[in-house]
């Protein structure tokens, strides 16, 4: 079931990892800003590079949702990359100049942890694990029941050893939000991997330009006339 957008309020709202900030040689604006821009709607990017759901729930408390019409959530690039068991997390949101010097440690701990091969000797395991990747976008998504969300799958990935990880957790995405009431599903996957090269950038990982083009045409289509009215 889908929800009709006020009228009166037109404001929209972004949450998501690099993806959405947008990587910094992108050209032109990210997928986000782009159906902001088509539905006159005023926009509020709270994309972070390296972000997971954990800060998801950190941003939301600082932009509530129930603010805003239109809200996007995009996750599940950093969720789904695989770290050994154990492994410590450091917030990337709010920051501070502790929690930076935190995650430096923790990079070379995880840089040690790999030439030690931990994953095989502790186990490997998702950097946010999929019950609780669902359970904390869940919770956004019932602290808004007035606001219409778009759940936004999270692109593939050039080093295909990511991608089955990455599709589970998009699948968990559509199953979430056809439970939900004031809840889209929009997937570019098909089309983004037809068009790998060109939707990539060198990295294997950021969206060019044509890559937030087809993601933002993918979230439009979703956002049907219906619910616009």
């Amino acid at each position: 079931m889908v929800m009709r957008l006020s009228e009166t309020t037109k404001l929209c709202l972004a949450f998501g990892d690099c993806n959405t900030e947008g990587f910094r040689t992108l050209e032109g604006p990210v997928w986000a800003k782009q159906v902001a821009n088509a539905l006159g709607h005023e926009f509020t990017n709270c994309g972070h590079t390296m972000s997971t759901t954990r800060e998801l729930l950190q941003y939301a408390a600082a932009f509530p949702p129930s603010e805003y019409a239109l809200v996007f959530i995009q996750y599940g690039l950093v969720d789904s990359w695989l770290t050994f068991r154990g492994a410590p997390y450091v917030l990337y949101y709010p920051d501070n100049p502790r929690r930076k010097l935190a995650r430096k440690l923790v990079k070379k701990l995880k840089k040690w942890a790999r030439h030690l091969q931990l994953q095989k000797r502790l186990g490997a395991v998702e950097q946010v694990p999929l019950e609780e990747y669902i359970k904390n976008v869940r919770s956004v998504l019932k602290s808004a029941p007035d606001s219409q969300f778009v759940l936004v799958a999270t692109a593939p990935n050039r080093d295909t050893s990511r991608n089955p990880r990455i599709l589970r957790y998009n699948a968990a995405l559509a199953n979430l939000a056809n439970a939900e009431n004031n809840v889209l599903y929009a997937d570019a996957w098909d089309e983004l991997w037809g068009n790998l090269e060109a939707c990539l950038m060198d990295d294997g990982t950021h969206l060019t330009e044509q890559g937030h083009r087809i993601v933002a045409d993918c979230v439009r289509k979703t956002l049907s006339p219906e619910v616009l009215r």
